[in-house]
């Protein structure tokens, strides 16, 4: 399914802090926010997600015309949850549960109220923990892992939940440097087989150019420029970012993006 957002406004206690915002995300494909600290990027996921005042509309639209639109603005939490996959950059887990049961609650939104998940759930979220390479910290218990560990465990628990929408606040915030390629990898692959959209807020530019369909730069609540990785030139790419963050430069070699800090003579 893909995403329109229109005119979509969120904030806190009546201070918006995105104003008016529209994008597409088309099905299939990992949109990355980016922009300074403090721009909305993180207000905007949680707007989306229901958590914070928002106004404006979201909806997913499918691919097959005889199905129904989804206006997510409408739904209340538990059903929106059955669209929405909502990874924070902390997992708000504090007692002590094992990953297994962590990746376990994925299922809750489809499950009738007071249900235990049953053998098959229990199957697939093991699967799941293999996927993100987490198979031998099953039985763990979750407050003993690394900030990383729970990363991929929460993870985990969105792959099982098979959401159309997944969101993801700074996934690679907790984790060294292989196991940062390693989650991005996944989710590319996961969105991009199963026909699903995804939306990450990330800082580290050359990872979003390089990992990333398009990049919606951000600046002051509102929506800068949209940047294309793949088809757009390096020049223009680099003028768009320069715009936001200073003189930057793009270059593109062997299929990747690398950005770097340039003098004000070099753009």
């Amino acid at each position: 399914m893909d995403l329109k957002v229109t005119d979509f406004s969120a904030g806190y206690n009546y201070n918006m802090v995105v104003n008016n915002i529209s994008f597409f995300l088309p099905s299939g494909t990992l949109t990355a926010l980016v922009g300074p600290n403090g721009c909305g990027k993180t207000t905007l996921l949680k707007g989306l997600c229901h958590l914070i005042p928002h106004t404006g509309t979201a909806i997913l639209h499918p691919g097959q015309k005889q199905l129904p639109e989804v206006d997510l603005s409408r739904y209340p939490s538990r059903k929106l949850a059955r669209y929405i996959s909502y990874i924070p950059q902390r997992s708000g887990i504090h007692i002590p549960l094992r990953a297994l049961d962590v990746v376990l609650m994925g299922f809750q939104p489809f499950l009738p109220l007071l249900s235990s998940p049953g053998k098959t759930h229990i199957r697939k979220a093991l699967t799941a923990l293999a996927c993100v390479g987490m198979e031998d910290c099953t039985f763990a218990d979750f407050q003993t892992l690394s900030e990383g560990q729970k990363q991929l465990c929460v993870l985990a628990r969105a792959l099982v939940q098979n959401t159309q929408l997944l969101l993801f606040d700074e996934p690679d915030s907790a984790l060294d440097f292989p196991n940062r390629h390693k989650i991005l990898h996944t989710i590319r692959q996961t969105l991009c087989h199963k026909q699903k959209t995804g939306l990450l807020v990330l800082h580290d530019l050359s990872i979003a150019l390089d990992y990333c369909d398009q990049l919606i730069l951000m600046k002051d609540g509102g929506l800068a420029a949209l940047l294309y990785p793949q088809t757009e030139p390096p020049e223009e790419l680099s003028r768009k970012l320069s715009g936001v963050y200073g003189p930057v430069r793009v270059f593109r070699r062997d299929g990747h993006c690398f950005l770097l800090p340039c003098p004000v003579t070099d753009i």
